[in-house]
């Protein structure tokens, strides 16, 4: 099935509009020019966008802005890179490329688990769908068998339920999130990996896509079986001294952020007014969370029957860890999975909460309903501080509980909305599930619902979020660590951690990070090389440059240098980047301003820890040099 070395080389174009699925060929030499995964989703995104010239008279029903990422005709992609078929560790990945529901820009979000693996042995190295269905359908793959498939009939059922429902090796599917258009909704598989990024759950729903299923009879083709075991070898050797030596991230996996992160500065607390977990009234300490407590190592200590668990084959790091009567795949069953440190996070101590065990109630709700649990954090602890504040528009409360206003949870419970209480993650987002009253503003998003409160109220409620170009911020607090900031402001999808990184402790930002730019755009470009193989962020440490090419190089038959790979990694930058530029332009904003955090994260020191009296930059002046610089390397013009 595989037409070349690496690659299957084509991929399945669907029209939901008229029900046509098409095989589309791919040249080995664009394959190889865009590597695979995010370079080849980016390559496909912005040269073959259907997107047409009327999507931008669709408006945002809360903003009133330019909507074209919800036009039937915007393209919705899911692909695959070299990596996936392969038995390199750690690269149970595949990626989902689109215009953002949330921020209307470039977004690229990815999953974990088998479904890419499944999908590029089934024959495909990605899909490119546009269109709308008249009703609601699933596309289902059996190796090069592809057909559509009614799905009224799961209409409204959970993630969970919807996996529950199809037969196949694996399934990706919205819940009633994603049907209700929430612009914070994801895509879901294996019960607990989500597409969390962007909102992309909406653009299934637009299109009236509930779910892909894949199953699979191939093998993967590969050029060199010497060099690529090689690598494969080289890799695992190193996953196997890191576990040895007790590496706490092969226990704990991302869980054991909190105690970090807090003593950082950089774990969001109320809504960012702190990061250290010290929660402040009036400007005086009344409280301080128990980031041990909100931990994985807490998890463990009250779960000792829980044990880790491998989500993604084949990886030997198993990062996450499950409480579950048996091994084997998900049993979709409440209170099992460990939560990841952002979710921990942003749905632990930005809302006041300091158990592990309760966030994963918030984490359960967002998996079965198809939310992002970052967004879902920041939406929350937003209303959470418009009703501290006294900022509710009118008509909002549905109650009120002890001078707090409330809304009325679908069992008829009157739920305050308000900082410390537990019940609130999970009740609240399955009304935005299936939004009325105030969750229809909700269901915008943070960034969204506070320029409507603000337009309604006439209080400052933008000056209350944390996100960079519309994209909520992801737990990670700039004003703790020197040169974050500008990891964020230039990321193509927006505030996202995962696309850039320094290998040394930075400070906090007290001093510049014009140093810094240069490590900044080759941490950049790295991060493009890894998400278009595609190989999981967490591998990277046991997956050094040579071993990559060579992983790289056996499986295509390619010849290229690291030096290469950066090269190619660049131009998949600069393209995102015109592509958002050319959509700024279109409804006449200035580019370099969307560049900028939102005023919280600016303007806004932090209140205590080692950051104490911190923004993300020194000042308005440092944050302008470095931003230039910046441009000054990537080549851009300052005025985009």
């Amino acid at each position: 099935m595989w037409r070349f070395d690496g690659y299957p080389g084509r991929y399945l174009d669907v029209c939901l509009s008229s029900g046509s699925l098409k095989e589309i060929q791919l040249d080995k030499q664009t394959l190889l020019n865009n590597m695979g995964g995010k370079g080849l989703a980016t390559h496909l995104l912005t040269t073959r966008d259907t997107t047409d010239d009327e999507a931008y008279d669709l408006q945002h029903p809360i903003t009133g802005d330019a909507d074209p990422a919800m036009h039937p005709s915007t393209p919705l992609l899911l692909m695959t890179g070299p990596f996936q078929g392969s038995k390199i560790g750690s690269s149970g990945r595949a990626v989902v490329c689109t215009r953002s529901p949330l921020t209307n820009i470039f977004i690229d979000t990815y999953i974990g688990g088998d479904f890419g693996h499944d999908l590029r042995l089934a024959g495909w190295d990605g899909l490119f769908i546009h269109g709308r269905s008249d009703s609601m359908v699933r596309l289902e793959i059996e190796d090069m068998d592809v057909s559509l498939q009614d799905a009224e009939s799961m209409r409204g059922m959970t993630t969970w339920q919807c996996e529950k429902a199809i037969d196949a090796d694996d399934v990706f599917s919205i819940g009633p999130a994603g049907e209700s258009l929430v612009r914070i909704a994801s895509p879901i598989t294996a019960g607990r990996r989500a597409a969390g990024r962007g909102g992309t759950g909406a653009s299934f729903g637009a299109k009236n896509l509930k779910a892909i299923s894949v199953s699979n009879t191939g093998t993967a083709r590969v050029a060199d079986d010497t060099q690529y075991l090689g690598a494969v070898k080289k890799q695992r050797q190193k996953m196997g001294e890191n576990r040895r030596v007790g590496d706490p991230f092969y226990r704990f996996g991302t869980s054991r952020g909190p105690i970090y992160a807090a003593q950082m500065a950089r774990m969001p607390t109320i809504n960012y007014t702190s990061a250290t977990g010290a929660i402040f009234q009036n400007g005086q300490k009344v409280k301080q969370l128990n980031t041990v407590k909100l931990s994985g190592e807490y998890w463990h200590q009250s779960m000792p029957e829980a044990k880790q668990s491998g989500c993604c084959r084949p990886c030997p790091i198993a990062c996450e860890a499950s409480h579950r009567p048996s091994k084997g795949k998900p049993l979709h069953i409440l209170r099992t999975e460990r939560p990841e440190y952002e979710t921990l996070a942003m749905l632990g101590s930005n809302l006041g909460i300091d158990s592990s065990l309760d966030v994963m109630d918030g984490n359960d709700a967002c998996n079965q309903f198809g939310v992002d649990t970052i967004s879902s954090g920041a939406l929350i602890s937003l209303v959470c501080e418009l009703a501290q504040r006294g900022w509710f528009p009118d008509g909002w409360a549905e109650g009120e509980i002890n001078g707090l206003p409330a809304f009325i949870s679908l069992e008829g419970e009157l739920i305050a909305w308000e900082f410390g209480n537990p019940k609130l993650p999970p009740l609240a987002l399955a009304r935005l599930a299936n939004p009325s009253g105030m969750f229809t503003i909700l269901a915008g998003g943070a960034v969204a619902s506070s320029r409507w409160v603000e337009q309604e109220t006439g209080h400052p409620a933008t000056r209350l979020t944390a996100h960079c170009k519309g994209l909520d911020l992801p737990a990670w607090d700039p004003r703790g660590k020197r040169g974050n900031a500008m990891a964020y402001m230039t990321c193509n999808v927006g505030a996202n951690h995962m696309r850039a990184g320094y290998k040394n402790p930075t400070g906090i930002p007290d001093s510049s990070a014009l140093d810094l730019m240069p490590e900044l755009i080759h941490s950049q470009n790295e991060s493009v090389i890894r998400d278009s193989m595609i190989l999981c962020a967490f591998a990277s440490g046991a997956t050094p440059d040579d071993v990559l090419v060579n992983a790289f190089n056996g499986i295509t038959g390619d010849n290229a240098s690291i030096e290469d790979l950066h090269l190619r990694a660049n131009k998949q930058w600069d393209a995102a980047r015109q592509w958002n530029v050319e959509h700024w332009l279109k409804i006449g904003v200035e580019p370099r301003q969307q560049d900028l955090l939102s005023y919280r994260l600016r303007r806004d020191a932090l209140p205590d820890g080692p950051a104490a009296g911190m923004v993300s930059f020194v000042d308005d002046a440092d944050e302008s040099a470095c931003l230039s610089e910046y441009y000054n390397l990537r080549g851009w013009a300052h005025s985009s």
